[in-house]
């Protein structure tokens, strides 16, 4: 009958630990992972930009800055434009904590068969960061006849 009541006992006491022992370790891996890796924070030096008034035989390209403000790696995933005539590239798609890449527009008004006017184009550009995972830059043309 005692050796019964020990084997109970000891099995309520393994249990009680393993209740205190369980969300321990759950939040010290949480923890852990959290401070670990930290997120990368995407920041556009420059949202917009007017790039003038231009022949409309001649594509036009600048370049901006795309910085990483957070306390781990920002990861570019997808570019894409509102427009065919919009072509965007990054130097590097995988930025370190406090550094920079180039984000590299061209406008190409060839594509638009001769017109002339005025032009807004938007180009998207997705990543990694938790809190804004998709951003926008914006870009403005005056395109002439050439």
């Amino acid at each position: 009958m005692h050796a019964l009541i020990r084997h109970r006992r000891r099995a309520l006491v393994g249990k009680a630990r393993l209740i205190w022992i369980t969300p321990l370790i759950l939040l010290l891996a949480f923890a852990t992972a959290y401070t670990g890796r930290g997120a990368g924070e995407i920041v556009l030096v420059t949202t917009e930009a007017n790039f003038g008034t231009i022949p409309n035989d001649v594509p036009v390209t600048q370049t901006f800055e795309i910085r990483n403000d957070g306390t781990g790696t920002l990861q570019i995933t997808e570019l894409s434009t509102s427009c065919s005539c919009t072509i965007v590239e990054v130097e590097r798609d995988r930025i370190a904590p406090g550094e920079s890449t180039v984000l590299t527009v061209t406008f190409d008004p060839t594509t638009h068969n001769g017109a002339t006017g005025d032009f807004m184009r938007q180009v998207f550009i997705r990543s990694n960061d938790p809190d804004t995972p998709e951003t926008r830059f914006t870009l403005w043309v005056t395109v002439v006849e050439a």
